[in-house]
């Protein structure tokens, strides 16, 4: 009897530790992804992605994709610092570092930023 109970009691505990080691693994990575939302900025007629450390902007049509990127350093409640040029967060408004404003940025959605028609021209 004392055989057939310990025999059970490590068979449950080494089912109990694959199992927890196969939730642990599988769930890894997914807070990584999740927390990604990009913010799509134009300026003008230019498109910029704002996301959580960086600010994409000459957008591709082709490709649909950002060439530059320029990493935030300053991430406040007013404004949001990227190099030299702030963006204001209240009012929109992209100034240099003079406070220049070199455009207002209006807030849009992935569908809005520009798409080839069906011959593959612009125009």
């Amino acid at each position: 009897m004392k055989l057939i109970f310990s025999s059970i009691s490590r068979l449950i505990f080494s089912y109990s530790k694959f199992l927890a080691s196969l939730i642990f693994l599988s769930s890894i990575g997914t807070f990584v992804h999740s927390a990604e939302a990009y913010t799509y900025l134009k300026c003008n007629d230019r498109y910029y992605r704002l996301s959580g450390t960086y600010l994409n902007s000459n957008y591709n049509v082709r490709t649909k994709k950002f060439k530059y990127s320029h990493k935030i350093h300053a991430y406040t409640e007013n404004y949001i610092g990227v190099g030299y040029k702030k963006i204001d967060r209240n009012s929109g408004e992209y100034k240099d570092k003079n406070g220049k404003i070199i455009c207002i940025m209006k807030k849009i959605t992935f569908n809005d930023l520009p798409k080839l028609d069906t011959e593959g021209k612009l125009f």
